[in-house]
């Protein structure tokens, strides 16, 4: 007579399991939004035993916790990271910004799930979630009109003001992330950027003495 052994999960250092299981648990909000999170879920999503889950995460709540944790931590080193620095080299201000803008649309499309949590959070997002979100994103605000200002100083007198220069450009850059999200094949990578920097080469300059 014959058994049939139960597979279990390889082992695994506590960091790369909790790794494995947030994957896991962001993938299940992706598809079916916070609801469809459960310790079950999250095992049979990662390939592992509820046991397994329990080990690490006492219930739900902490997956949770621990996922938007870890998703916001990394989505602001990603945007944080596709910014230059105030020094624009040899550049010109436009294609500084289209490059900004290109390199965060990569990060986008190399995380979708990650960036659809932060750009277009499903119903059910915790409010701490949010909230840490929109903190994120004034940090990044200020950095974004700190370079529109250096830009106009570049590009001479050209009369816009530039803090809402600021806010025109980061809500570009986060309308071309849920674009491609939520339709890549319509807007692809190279068709957002190549808009972006139309937009940005539309920008005045001093005129010509």
């Amino acid at each position: 007579m014959s058994t049939t052994r139960r597979k279990y999960a390889p082992r695994l250092p506590p960091g790369q399991r909790r790794d494995q299981l947030l994957d896991g648990a962001l993938g299940l909000i992706a598809d079916g939004g916070f609801d469809a999170l459960t310790m079950e879920a999250v095992a049979r999503r990662s390939g592992v035993t509820k046991p397994v889950v329990y080990e690490l995460y006492a219930n739900r709540a902490e997956v949770i916790a621990a996922l938007l944790g870890r998703e916001a931590e990394r989505a602001t080193a990603q945007v944080l990271g596709a910014m230059p620095t105030t020094d624009f080299g040899d550049r010109s201000p436009e294609d500084v910004y289209t490059d900004t803008v290109r390199a965060f649309i990569n990060a986008v499309v190399a995380s979708p799930d990650r960036w659809r949590l932060v750009l277009l959070p499903p119903e059910g997002t915790p409010v701490e979630f949010r909230q840490q979100v929109a903190l994120v994103r004034a940090q990044v605000l200020e950095h974004v009109s700190g370079l529109a200002e250096l830009g106009l100083k570049a590009l001479g007198d050209t009369g816009l003001d530039a803090e809402l220069l600021g806010h025109t450009m980061l809500a570009l850059a986060e309308m071309a992330g849920r674009l491609v999200i939520t339709d890549p094949e319509r807007f692809t990578p190279d068709r957002l950027v190549a808009f972006v920097g139309q937009v940005a080469h539309q920008l005045p300059t001093r005129p010509e003495r």
